[in-house]
């Protein structure tokens, strides 16, 4: 009898389930229908330290309190393999320290002080310097808590129930960069800035998975290839991904008239199946057609934007925003968009010449 009705009840589960994956699949295709068609590009951004601009050639010295030199080699070996456009962006400056300090004189507090700066970049030909501090910290605690087992089984149950101490364990790892640019020309600070990480692991004995005690030295290089990655955008362009949205409809109804509607229509379909440059097509088809829709001369700007050229996508987007009667939320994001790239256009010129 028991068999029986656990059988029903699977069967039961079972025919809820396979309707509630029916559901999903259902509600997941009313969404992407009503999602509006989108495509990514790829923009080259600016570095973020403007002091960065003219700094190609990269002297790097050895940190303070990177004792076992670590971090240094780490910070060298980074900036050295930093690439833009497929090519290394900076040319790494071997900085021999002893030479420098017999030839400049200077103590370890002053080799990259502002003051020493010329000097030292006369001699090594860099145009900036990076120094600093980095600070790492490793720690691992223990504790306990109390589990529940079955101290006494009876015949089909547990018959007494007790409780016993487990071991936790926690180890955790964290630094700070403490990072400090020269303009070897000016003798000046091109900026300074601090980068800080972390990293946490922990388990109980009693896990049948994830126990155990993770290398040290694993735990400290998660965390320097965190700072790293927050010191990328600071010092050298960097790429940026955005997905657009293409407009789906407008309140013109494209004037009624049903050539634009299918040219533009044949547009979206083009979209859908990430064929942008041919949906593009129509779309500017579709512009020539009818010159009093926002969601026409929106795609178009979309078009000019993923071409690469900012301008004629701005131009586009103010003219779709003129058109409306009242603000639309794609045409704000697209305008903010480009409106941001190209301010960020010059910077990113000086940087790449």
């Amino acid at each position: 009898m028991c068999n029986l009705v656990s059988v029903k009840i699977m069967k039961t589960l079972r025919h809820d389930l396979v309707k509630l994956s029916v559901i999903l699949g259902l509600c997941g295709s009313l969404l992407a229908a009503c999602a509006s068609p989108s495509v990514k590009t790829t923009v080259l951004m600016p570095a973020k330290q403007s002091g960065m601009i003219n700094a190609k050639r990269v002297g790097i010295a050895s940190l303070k309190g990177d004792y076992n030199g670590t971090m240094s080699d780490r910070l060298r070996s980074f900036v050295a393999g930093i690439q833009v456009n497929g090519s290394p962006y900076f040319t790494l400056v071997d900085l021999d320290r002893k030479t420098l300090l017999q030839e400049q004189r200077l103590g370890d507090s002053a080799m990259f002080s502002a003051k020493t700066a010329v000097a030292i970049g006369n001699l090594t030909t860099a145009d900036t310097l990076l120094g600093g501090s980095f600070a790492p910290n490793y720690d691992r605690t223990r504790s306990q808590k109390d589990v529940e087992y079955c101290a006494v089984q009876g015949e089909e149950k547990c018959a007494y129930y007790g409780t016993k101490k487990v071991n936790c364990h926690e180890q955790s790892a964290s630094a700070e960069l403490n990072l400090r640019a020269t303009n070897v020309e000016r003798g000046t600070s091109s900026f300074t800035q601090s980068y800080g990480a972390k990293t946490k692991h922990s388990w109980c004995d009693d896990q049948l998975f994830g126990a155990g005690a993770k290398a040290r030295s694993d735990m400290q290089n998660t965390v320097i290839a965190d700072i790293l990655s927050q010191l990328r955008r600071d010092i050298a362009p960097y790429q940026v991904t955005f997905n657009i949205k293409f407009m789906k409809k407008d309140a013109s109804k494209f004037g009624d008239q049903e050539a634009v509607k299918s040219t533009f229509a044949a547009g979206l379909e083009f979209v859908k199946n990430q064929r942008v440059p041919r949906a593009c097509e129509f779309f500017r088809k579709a512009a020539s057609l009818c010159d009093q829709s926002p969601a026409i001369y929106h795609n178009v700007g979309v078009c000019a934007e993923t071409e690469g050229d900012l301008d004629r996508a701005l131009a586009f987007y103010q003219k779709a925003d003129r058109l409306t009667m009242s603000p639309n939320k794609i045409i704000g994001i697209s305008l903010t968009r480009v409106q941001g790239n190209i301010s960020s256009r010059s910077a990113l010129q000086g940087q790449l010449r």
